[in-house]
């Protein structure tokens, strides 16, 4: 078996986006009278541990339209991250190794509304689609936003591997059939064999796990 496509999460993957989403985020918990202090290192090892954000914001941190309302803020400023060192040149290795790419994020915006920023990245020119959790509505986690990838892309879960920084997500997703390798960008224990330090290194895994699966 080949991989035939690649399903890859967006933030903290691709992008580093935390040090600009920091401000935002600070902003529009400070409207529900919820303090977001600390640096960026601090919030990501809160980010990265369960309950994960909600030892800062309470029930907030499940609050869909909380998110949805920072994200919009976030893309309406238009101060975007940065992407990370050798991902663009992987997403255009993948393609030239005819693998399709779509990104699922667990953004709680619109997939629509990011399309200027994917486009500011650079990614527009190697996926095929994007699906968030903003698509989805509340209720639904990333075991439901790759599920809706992999229907996108007409395939069945073994053709795909799904990419993701947060052991969470892996954690959600296992069981359902895919191949799933952790990004190291932040977290280190991953519930998957596959663990790679940055998407740099994601061409030649791939290449690897065809040759495994061949």
């Amino acid at each position: 078996m080949v991989i035939k496509a690649v399903i890859l999460d967006l933030d903290m993957t691709l992008v580093n986006t935390l040090p600009k989403f920091l401000g935002i985020l600070r902003e529009c918990a400070a409207r529900y009278g919820k303090n977001v202090s600390g640096d960026i290192n601090y919030l990501l090892n809160v980010y990265y541990r369960d309950p994960s954000l909600s030892e800062i914001l309470g029930d907030l941190s499940r609050n869909f339209w909380f998110w949805h309302e920072c994200w919009t803020l976030y893309i309406e400023r238009g101060e975007y991250g940065e992407v990370f060192p050798g991902v663009l040149g992987s997403l255009e290795t993948l393609r030239n190794m005819n693998k399709r790419l779509i990104i699922a994020t667990g953004r709680e915006l619109e997939c629509p509304r990011m399309m200027h920023e994917l486009r500011y990245y650079g990614f527009t020119e190697f996926i095929e689609g994007c699906v968030s959790l903003g698509d989805l509505g509340p209720g639904h986690d990333k075991l439901d936003l790759v599920k809706r990838a992999l229907g996108i892309l007409k395939l069945p879960p073994g053709d795909a591997a799904y990419v993701t920084d947060h052991p969470r997500d892996i954690l959600l997703v296992n069981g359902l059939g895919t191949v799933n390798i952790g990004v190291s960008t932040w977290a280190r224990d991953f519930p998957t064999k596959f663990v790679i330090r940055s998407v740099a290194e994601l061409p030649g895994l791939i290449a690897t796990l065809d040759g495994v699966y061949d």
